[in-house]
């Protein structure tokens, strides 16, 4: 008996040990726990020192959306640039820190009319961009830019196309109203859908759009943050004129997560990245705070069946199982193999610094992770 008895807690041991190296879905498998650590961290500049806007004040890298493929880096920048240059860029990964190599504009029409980018995806097939689709001018068009997803076929980024209804629009804007009356579902202070709401997250699973919202509520300076993804399938279009990619008429809210559920983390956290890992089928998650001068940003993971069914993020911890996090506002994040991921910060103009470095207008902080 005493031996039967030693015998089962070995076996009781082992099971335990083995539940630790591994993390149980709702669905049955196993995924492996992550240990992610920093790499690297350093500075991309985005134009020479000294660049101007027309008004004569500096130009500002304000780095939203990241996206690597096949050794180039894709940024994006939240903010206008001057003529002759884009909020759109692109440099080789092997001279991303390199100063004396200037990234590569974008210059196709759709990158200078669309305002404010927030994020990238791709599905393998095709490269997607999002704007913010934070502000609409009722009775005009000039603002209707915020509103706009470009897309192209994969390394055809001389040729963006807009996603929208009717085709050879030039925003996305004809979507604004569905997302409205979409978040203001059961929310009976905005009957007629949710006046602002702000789109910073954009990933790509299979045919489904993901989007991840970070604020709403009655007007710009009047919000709530929020951790929310919104999905909507869509699928090619072959016509005479080419391949063309439609949404299918079925948005739904599929998350509708709280981060101060997590013990131990600053609030207000919302939303600023989600990037689908197809290799280990997982999404990897950013959110952040902006409050009183504080930049701060933290790492999530989630599975395809607890993002899209509503159940909570799992916050990525380090080896002594304290949350990784970046002394930065983290924006997007995109991985530059399998085991290391790519993640750039829009400090928005803080002279935040890395390292011995100081932050300058024209450059933008980003952080390298290994996931082991």
């Amino acid at each position: 008996m005493r031996n039967h008895s030693i015998w089962i807690s070995l076996l009781l041991l082992s099971l335990s040990l083995v539940a630790c190296k591994t993390s149980q879905t709702t669905t049955g498998k196993t995924v492996p726990v992550l240990s992610v650590a920093v790499e690297t961290e350093n500075l991309l500049t985005c134009c020479d020192f000294g660049t101007k806007m027309p008004d004569g004040n500096p130009v500002w890298c304000e780095a939203s959306a990241v996206l690597f493929d096949n050794g180039t880096v894709y940024v994006a920048n939240d903010k206008d640039m001057p003529t002759g240059l884009s909020s759109v860029f692109t440099k080789p990964w092997k001279n991303f820190a390199d100063t004396t190599v200037q990234p590569t504009p974008l210059l196709a029409n759709v990158f200078r009319e669309a305002r404010k980018y927030e994020d990238f995806a791709t599905n393998g097939d095709y490269v997607f961009l999002t704007t913010a689709f934070d502000r609409v001018k009722a009775g005009s068009t000039d603002w209707d830019g915020y509103n706009t997803i470009l897309y192209w076929k994969k390394g055809n980024e001389a040729n963006p196309q807009v996603l929208a209804p009717q085709r050879g629009a030039k925003n996305s804007v004809a979507y604004r109203e569905q997302l409205s009356k979409l978040l203001a579902q059961n929310r009976p202070a905005f009957p007629k859908g949710m006046p602002y709401f702000k789109v910073e997250g954009l990933a790509v699973m299979d045919s489904l759009l993901l989007f991840g919202i970070r604020e709403e509520g009655e007007k710009y300076d009047k919000f709530d943050y929020r951790v929310r993804i919104v999905t909507v399938p869509f699928f090619v279009d072959k016509t005479a004129d080419g391949e063309h990619l439609a949404l299918r008429d079925n948005w739904r809210i599929v998350a509708d997560f709280d981060p101060a559920t997590v013990a131990d983390l600053p609030k207000p956290l919302a939303l600023s990245s989600i990037e689908y890992d197809r290799n280990r089928k997982l999404f990897w998650l950013l959110t952040s705070i902006e409050t009183n001068g504080q930049l701060d940003a933290y790492l999530w993971t989630a599975t395809p069946d607890e993002l899209l069914n509503n159940r909570p993020f799992k916050p990525v911890r380090d080896a002594a199982g304290q949350p990784i996090h970046f002394n930065h506002k983290a924006e997007d994040l995109t991985l530059i193999d399998a085991n290391h991921l790519l993640v750039i910060h829009d400090d928005d103009r803080a002279n935040t610094t890395v390292g011995t470095k100081i932050r300058q207008p024209n450059q933008a902080a980003y952080t390298v992770l290994k996931i082991n």
